[in-house]
């Protein structure tokens, strides 16, 4: 085969794989674009977004994540001229597409053998991806290990100056959709240093940490600006770092780690121990995937003094920091936002010539069949096709399906806020439900819009301020015990606020279907 016909078959695959990509992100969407509702986290981005379109800026007028997403999704709503919950999805998934995409092009450029093999094994990979895109709101945070994976891969290739400084950008811009993905990124580069080292051509090393630092800054430059022209923002902003590291000492509210070995197995029957045992097993898998392909990537990297496949040594690279996000909150969900690099990783092994093709090809069988019996029941659409019960309720002009428990929720949350919330009024709901505001198109009288960790009776006390001045007509109070711990309790977490609560508002009860729920108007309406 001539170099024009290798070109040509490359340059078809690449298309190939891009188009396929495309379609599939395309069908997903689809097949759960209308299919269940989450007033917890998913709520949480809704209100965050509906703000931005106010006017509103993230973490400074708001709790919220890192401003990226929301401009993200609040500029694509504005182009379109639709705000909805549809929309919203629409705007994630569009993200997350450039992540799946991303992942397929990676294993393309990753892999060897017959074209037609390769494309294959991007088609599973993609397939793969969005298996594991999953809550749908957490689409951000799997792309963008996707999305720097592949930017680390065209440094480690050929580490130029300007490469580097494209690296750079995309660093600062991920740490404007997520700080902790920014630091992500800074620690696969300072992981990749030594891996440079031991190659035979090194970079200009003075012109490439400058080119590298200038790209940080230029991606990171919309906070920076913030930061120097809203003193507002800025207060926010460094306050919510000295909480996480200084006062709360965590990034997360952690869950123990659940190895294989720790599956309860007494009384139970065989199909209940498989799903944890295989969740269990891919918390192993990563870690032991990232100190084994560490070891093999410097390996052959001081033996032939190149780096023989980019796009392995980043997604391992890659996969060391994103460790984080599985273990410090030890679930399935946060399982997935981390374990894209190590499927690409996985995919793209330079197996031994002998024996690649059947251990290839045995490894991506038991991963599909592990991937699909952990993941699938955590997809609505696969939920309510085997679930009896699922109903049609409007969300603010958007038709959902959802289960029988959540539409009694959104109908009893609307028929409290229609009978005691005039209209410019508002409410207060804690702690779990921020999705109430964005249901009710309502802007929350608090700053923090889900308060699930213990805060300061300073922090408390400006809340109550803040209720003061906005006097909501209703309060929806939770008694939950998140994650079954009692000291996660809203009263416990936040006493001066339900306390305040306590003396200025007076419970009615709770609605039949929500014993949890209890409801207060203020003691001016008795």
């Amino acid at each position: 085969m001539t170099t024009t016909q290798i070109r040509q078959g490359e340059r078809f695959a690449l298309a190939a794989v891009a188009l396929f990509g495309v379609v599939a992100c395309l069908l997903g969407f689809l097949a759960e674009a209308h299919v269940g509702f989450n007033l917890w986290d998913e709520g949480f981005l809704w209100y965050g977004v509906q703000r931005v379109l106010h006017g509103e800026v993230p973490v400074r007028d708001f709790m919220s994540y890192d401003p990226g997403r929301y401009y993200w999704v609040a500029g694509l709503l504005w182009l379109f001229h639709v705000h909805g919950i549809i929309a919203v999805r629409a705007a994630t998934a569009a993200f997350a597409a450039v992540g799946v995409i991303g992942a397929g092009l990676l294993v393309l450029r990753g892999s060897t053998g017959r074209i037609v093999a390769r494309v294959a094994l991007c088609v599973f990979a993609m397939v793969l991806c969005l298996l594991w895109m999953l809550p749908w709101w957490k689409g951000y945070d799997a792309a963008m290990s996707v999305i720097l994976t592949a930017s680390l891969a065209r440094v480690l290739a050929y580490p130029s100056a300007r490469r580097l400084l494209v690296h750079g950008i995309v660093v600062g811009l991920a740490a404007v959709l997520g700080r902790n993905h920014g630091l992500y990124g800074v620690i696969a580069c300072l992981l990749a240093t030594p891996v440079l080292m031991l190659c035979a051509d090194k970079p200009v090393w003075h012109r490439c940490i400058r080119a590298w630092l200038a790209g940080v800054v230029l991606g990171f430059a919309p906070i920076l600006l913030g930061l120097i022209l809203n003193h507002r923002f800025a207060v926010m902003f460094w306050d919510s770092i000295r909480f996480m590291l200084f006062e709360y000492k965590g990034t997360n509210l952690p869950l123990p780690v659940p190895w294989p070995w720790t599956v309860a197995v007494a009384q139970q029957p065989l199909s209940a121990l498989i799903r944890p045992w295989l969740v269990g097993c891919f918390f192993v898998a990563l870690p032991l995937f990232c100190v084994s392909g560490a070891a093999l990537v410097l390996r052959r990297t001081r033996h032939d003094r190149i780096i023989a496949n980019p796009v392995f040594a980043a997604s391992v690279l890659t996969a060391v920091p994103y460790l984080n996000v599985a273990f410090s909150r030890a679930d399935v969900g946060h399982l997935a936002q981390a374990i894209l690099p190590c499927l690409v990783g996985f995919l793209v092994l330079p197996w031994p010539k002998q024996a690649r093709v059947v251990v290839q090809w045995l490894g991506c069988s038991v991963l599909a069949f592990a991937t699909l019996w952990v993941v699938l029941p955590l997809h609505a659409g696969y939920v309510m096709r085997t679930q009896p019960g699922w109903v049609s309720v409007d969300v603010r002009g958007d038709r959902l399906w959802m289960s029988a428990d959540t539409a009694v929720t959104v109908k009893d949350i609307d028929e409290l806020a229609s009978r005691y919330v005039h209209a410019g009024g508002t409410i207060l709901s804690v702690p779990v439900w921020p999705g109430a505001y964005a249901l009710l198109g309502v802007r929350s009288p608090v700053y923090e819009t889900y308060p699930l960790l213990p805060r300061n009776d300073a922090f408390q006390d400006q809340e109550i301020a803040r209720l003061r001045q906005a006097v909501p007509q209703l309060v929806l109070a939770n008694d939950v015990a998140v994650d079954g711990r009692d000291d996660l309790r809203y009263a416990n977490t936040h006493p001066r606020i339900w306390r305040y609560i306590s003396t200025h508002y007076h419970r009615i009860g709770s609605p039949v279907g929500e014993p949890q729920l209890e409801v207060y108007l203020p003691d001016a309406e008795k």
